[in-house]
């Protein structure tokens, strides 16, 4: 029963990580910026259309709603519009993640742009961000191996020390590796230009309480059991457990210190 709750509650809080990566977690500030001035914009055109039964056809139109973003980081523009239907798009002026967004009503209104129509507003700047972007997935796909080889050893463990009273060490171990894959991430990702977002908090205090129930509850295992009747490599998987608790919390704080002091 005890290792069934605890399969359960590990296998929600994977699923919980694992939903992040559905939606971009690690957002470049300009980018966050240029997002939210389209969907001002938005609003906006709403307003004017039911004042002036059309759409705004530049931004000098709508000068009075007080349209505010800044123009040296964004580029907002109106390309068409008319009496039912309008398109704008924004990005920003200096991009290094080659997002573009876009609000057309006749494709549903607001949408991020695909590779393919992203090439008609990056140009040249592209094929160096494509480039950077190769390095940033080259380097998800090694801490994903990574992260892939320490919960196949984790699992070989289970194999041959699934007694009741290893439990704990186990689980702890496997619990360990997401605020491990959290603080790998970050390590990957963050930079001083990546938006301090809310998720990004909660996803770090969960790393920092999931990795100290780890670290705690392997240290009460091994006190409680006997070093001289403990397997070594069971022992050599706790001790493993407990420094990968500290290096998870350290990357955590390094990243809050470093970028957002």
């Amino acid at each position: 029963m005890k290792l069934s709750k605890t399969a359960h509650i590990l296998s929600s809080l994977a699923l919980l990580f694992s939903l992040s990566a559905c939606a971009p977690v690690f957002e470049n500030n300009a980018d966050v910026q240029a997002r939210q001035a389209l969907l001002d914009l938005a609003k906006i055109q709403e307003s004017y259309h039911a004042e002036n039964s059309r759409y705004a056809r530049n931004l000098v139109e709508i000068e009075k709603y007080n349209l505010k973003y800044h123009n040296g980081i964004v580029y907002l523009e109106i390309e068409s519009a008319g009496r039912d239907k309008y398109r704008a798009i924004s990005l920003p002026a200096e991009s290094t993640t080659a997002r573009v967004f876009a609000y057309d009503t006749d494709q549903g209104g607001f949408y991020e742009m695909d590779e393919e129509e992203v090439a008609r507003y990056v140009l040249g700047a592209l094929n160096y961000l494509r480039g950077e972007m190769q390095k940033q997935n080259s380097r998800i796909l090694l801490s994903s191996i990574l992260m892939g080889t320490l919960a196949i050893l984790g699992f070989r463990f289970i194999w041959r020390y699934k007694e009741k009273e290893n439990l704990p060490a186990l689980g702890s171990y496997f619990t360990s590796l997401l605020p491990l894959g959290w603080s790998v991430a970050t390590l990957t990702a963050m930079d001083s230009d990546i938006t301090f977002s809310t998720q990004i908090t909660i996803y770090s205090a969960g790393a920092c309480v999931l990795a100290l129930i780890s670290f705690l509850t392997t240290a009460l295992w091994m006190k409680n059991r006997n070093p001289l009747i403990v397997p070594s490599s069971l022992v050599g998987l706790a001790i493993c457990t407990l420094f990968i608790s500290m290096i998870s919390v350290g990357a955590v704080i390094r990243t809050f210190v470093k970028f957002y002091p």
